[in-house]
């Protein structure tokens, strides 16, 4: 991938001034990531989740409600204290580090008999995993019921007081995806995060009594496609029309993920955006990425994919070109303000004006749409097959 680089008064020199620097990472060959798996045997399905809380940070501040229980490994018990715990953990060169105590250790396990442990500002059931990552980084590790994890999920990822059938829909989509991710990533230290790189959890105080119920009433229920799991991928607003995944992300194409007409969002606050932003501000950004952008002149989306959506985008500098995934363009200026795909920019005086539809990636299913169609009268059942044709319900 070519990037740009003002042209000195020697373009022989700038040339191999380009040949030297290394090429940012996004421009890196992207490995292609599943979108279907075995679903291993009753007894072999992962039942809790590993969710990463904080990654390769360190210190962190930690407390427990009451007594606790500092583990290595699963069964031996290195400290039981009968006092709530606060401390702060942090790597060192010999171990971790938690008080004033030093374990010469790669990993511990903090558990609490009852009641929640906090991490940082927010509070968690049953135990974290604190995983040494180097001499300086930790990553904290919240091992939860997968039931559970999804009753933390629901609040944040849609509104408690949405019609029941829209959230059980997303109990069965959220469980999904967090099964499937812990089938894939079943030999790493965790299989999604707390964040909207997963799905948004917050934890053992943000349950609803509505989300609880839309989780307890599908209890167990995943999608499948074929006698497999798949990612039920989701985002909040497709503007009309949902992507298909291969077009969008390095994933292996599956029929399950091709994408649907979609107009149940249209009514919503999210069919339509605008921002602007200044093109100085935007190569700030992306020479914080490690890309050398200086004096750019206009953007142009190039292709797009049969729901719309740019799958390119193009920056005409004073003496050169650079043509990056348009997703990347979204990471740099950010979710909340290019808020898909579904875009187009005119630039102006110095400024970009970016006008879309739809919030997300997306693919897969349709938030906003699905509470339209909860509050037209379908059923779960029917909202998720709308969305992920030919798919069915498997109880596990």
């Amino acid at each position: 991938m070519r990037w740009y680089l003002k042209m000195h008064r020697s373009g022989f020199i700038a040339f191999l001034l380009m040949v030297a620097v290394a090429i940012p990472s996004s421009a890196e060959e992207k490995r292609i990531l599943p979108t279907s798996l075995p679903i291993p045997s009753t007894s072999q399905i992962p039942r809790t989740v590993g969710v990463a809380l904080s990654v390769e940070t360190s210190p962190v501040f930690v407390a427990t409600e009451g007594s606790y229980e500092l583990r290595q490994g699963v069964t031996h018990v290195l400290l039981k204290g009968n006092e709530p715990l606060e401390a702060t953990i942090r790597a060192t060169q010999q171990g971790i580090e938690i008080g004033q105590r030093v374990y010469p250790v790669d990993q511990l396990i903090l558990k609490v008999p009852s009641g929640w442990v906090r991490v940082n500002k927010r509070k968690y059931l049953d135990q974290i995993r604190i995983v040494k990552d180097s001499e300086k980084s930790l990553t904290i590790i919240n091992d939860v019921d997968l039931e559970e994890y999804l009753k933390g999920v629901l609040p944040l990822e849609v509104h408690y007081d949405w019609p029941l059938e829209a959230l059980k829909a997303q109990a069965v989509i959220s469980r999904t995806f967090a099964l499937f991710k812990a089938i894939e990533k079943e030999k790493h230290h965790f299989s999604v995060r707390d964040t909207v790189e997963s799905q948004v959890y917050g934890g053992a105080l943000f349950h609803k009594p509505n989300t609880d119920a839309a989780v307890d009433a599908t209890r167990g229920e995943i999608l499948t496609f074929q006698g497999q799991i798949f990612p039920s991928y989701f985002h909040a607003s497709c503007g009309g029309e949902t992507a298909k995944a291969d077009l969008v992300w390095p994933v292996q194409p599956n029929p399950v993920l091709y994408g649907v007409k979609c107009l149940f969002c249209k009514e919503t606050k999210y069919w339509k955006w605008a921002f602007n932003i200044s093109l100085k501000e935007i190569e700030h950004l992306m020479q914080k990425k490690g890309y050398p952008a200086k004096n750019l002149r206009r953007i142009a989306f190039l292709k797009q994919d049969p729901s719309g959506r740019a799958i390119k985008v193009k920056f005409f500098y004073e003496r050169s070109q650079l043509t990056l995934p348009a997703s990347d363009l979204r990471t740099l200026l950010g979710y909340d303000r290019l808020k898909s795909l579904k875009v187009e920019v005119e630039v102006r005086k110095g400024r970009a004006y970016f006008r879309g539809f739809g919030w997300g990636h997306g693919i897969g299913f349709c938030q906003w749409g699905s509470r339209r169609q909860a509050e037209l009268g379908k059923t779960y059942k029917q909202i998720l097959e709308y969305y992920f044709p030919g798919s069915e319900i498997k109880k596990v």
